[in-house]
């Protein structure tokens, strides 16, 4: 863990003036040995470690368990192509629903839209047929008024003779 291995700022700070004072790079492999224990001068392969401890030392792998295990990441790799592949056409079929979606919903809005201005246009010719019999109504009205005062005052003359 980093925590155990890099305890303070401090140490931070010496490694970093190590690198810059003995000219120190992690590829200079000749000048520190440690780098000699990642491969095996037999075989030249390199050194894998399978354990999730990090205090577990390097195993040299034989070359069958190195073919295993590319083998192994050969398969993981043709079916993590194969799930994204899938995925690729999962999301292509999603996207040409939601492309499917919006059309009906735009159609189907349209038709509202249209629908709602049969309404609204009908509404307008109601209102206006209301106020034209509305103020036919006060013209008719009127009308009797003046019928019923005319009525009224022959009566009156008709009963005066």
């Amino acid at each position: 863990m980093l925590s155990e291995v890099f305890t303070a700022g401090e140490t931070l700070l010496s490694e970093a003036a190590f690198f810059e004072t003995d000219g120190f790079t992690p590829w200079d492999t000749q000048q520190y040995p440690v780098f000699d224990l990642l491969f095996s001068p037999q075989d030249q392969q390199p050194v894998f470690s399978f354990s999730s401890s990090d205090n577990s030392t390097p195993k040299t792998l034989s070359p069958e368990e190195f073919d295993a295990m590319e083998e192994r990441k050969r398969r993981r790799m043709i079916s993590n192509r194969e799930s994204a592949r899938r995925s690729r056409v999962r999301k292509q079929k999603h996207l040409e629903n939601l492309r499917s979606q919006l059309n009906r919903l735009k159609a189907g809005n349209r038709d509202l839209m249209n629908r709602l201005r049969v309404v609204n246009l009908h509404g307008k010719l109601l209102r206006q047929e209301n106020r034209r019999l509305v103020s036919e109504s006060v013209m008719f009205q009127q009308k009797l008024r003046d019928i019923r005062h005319a009525l009224h005052v022959r009566q009156l003359n008709h009963q005066l003779l």
